[in-house]
């Protein structure tokens, strides 16, 4: 299945803007971001020592966001966008 993955700010630098990534079998947004994270080797940029996803970081999925628990539990379908953004801030 493929998944589009979109990133902004800092994590567009890792990620890049925009890129598929062709998964087999069953997959949570979590485990499509620890494989680019392995990768790409920014684990901690993500996830925390205990393997959960920050909470400071947001994941929106076909338009919806996401829960650090959906992360874990949402099973991804052909045809997926899933967006990551680091923390904002400003005012």
């Amino acid at each position: 299945m493929r998944i589009t993955l979109r990133s902004f700010a800092r994590f567009r630098e890792i990620f890049g803007e925009e890129k598929t990534i062709e998964t087999k079998g069953v997959a949570t947004p979590k485990m499509v971001l620890s494989a680019l994270c392995e990768e790409k080797g920014c684990t901690e940029t993500l996830f925390t020592a205990e393997g959960t996803l920050h909470p400071h970081i947001t994941v929106i999925l076909n338009g919806r966001r996401l829960s650090a628990g959906e992360t874990e539990d949402t099973s991804l379908a052909d045809g997926d966008t899933l967006v990551v953004y680091p923390p904002v801030s400003g005012g």
